[in-house]
């Protein structure tokens, strides 16, 4: 009794923020595990294997067939020749799984952060079938080519490298998740797909994935000549409204009809844009 006492009384004359620390220093920490080459049970990748630490949610859906599987029933069929563009390409698994459904495509795989680059390149060392026909650009794309500063997480493994940013545009989260995941600025190239499309002669485009943290609208006005020539299906990852609204201006002009696919909160969201 005087011990129920007491820590009632305790609790009362405990500030707020006290009891949050206290209950977090002492509640059990979830078990995590080392990256290690894990088999794919489910999805696009099913018995392949990718480098990841299955602990971490993200990657356990990698893994089970649950991430982005929203994404697979979308991708078209492709004619011998055609391509496929991962735009914000992470560790290589969206580009392995349209290698591995879309066996006549090439697939050509933009990401910038070196830490995630490293990754996928070592995903790709594990399946040399699929790895041949994905070709790695370790660049940022935007409507206008230079060297601009980006923003970046160095941690692959506990998820935070995925959500790097131009400085050009306005991020998606606030300034304070990046700064406690350890944020660094540095510089990346930054090309316009209208260029090198000319550059490198690629076939049509028949699928655009878009994945860039906020540089929606930079990333389509600098391929409009591309939309133009090829028409492509684009599976786009919206980070904010005004996001949306900018890329409705690209594309709506391009006689392209958008529709949501999957709302993850109300100011972001995945959107099938297909040409009419």
């Amino acid at each position: 009794m005087i011990d129920q006492l007491f820590r009632s009384t305790l609790k009362r004359i405990t500030p707020a923020p006290v009891q949050r620390w206290w209950r977090s220093r002492n509640a059990p920490q979830p078990e995590r595990h080392e990256p290690s080459v894990q088999r794919v049970t489910g999805g696009p990748l099913i018995d392949r294997q990718l480098f990841v630490d299955p602990s971490r949610p993200a990657f356990r859906d990698m893994l089970t067939g649950g991430y982005d599987d929203f994404m697979w029933p979308i991708v078209p069929a492709i004619i011998d020749g055609e391509v496929i563009l991962d735009i914000g390409a992470h560790i290589g698994f969206h580009a392995l799984a349209f290698a591995a459904m879309r066996p006549t495509a090439k697939v050509i795989a933009f990401e910038p952060n070196p830490v995630n680059l490293q990754r996928l390149h070592q995903n790709l060392s594990l399946d040399p079938e699929l790895a041949s026909r994905v070709q790695v650009v370790g660049a940022a794309l935007g409507d206008t080519e230079g060297t601009f500063t980006f923003n970046a997480s160095g941690n692959v493994d506990d998820q935070t490298s995925s959500g790097g940013y131009l400085d050009t545009v306005t991020p998606p989260l606030e300034a304070a998740i990046y700064e406690r995941s350890h944020f660094a600025a540095f510089k990346v190239a930054v090309h316009c797909l209208d260029d090198l499309v000319v550059q490198h002669g690629w076939g049509r485009v028949a699928f655009i994935k878009l994945d860039v943290e906020g540089a929606e609208q930079l990333v389509l006005r600098g391929a409009v000549e591309l939309l133009k020539r090829d028409s492509p299906v684009l599976c786009i990852e919206v980070h904010s409204v005004n996001c949306m609204l900018e890329t409705l201006a690209v594309l709506a002009p391009l006689g392209y009809s958008v529709r949501m696919l999957k709302e993850d909160r109300p100011s972001r969201a995945h959107v099938l844009c297909h040409p009419l």
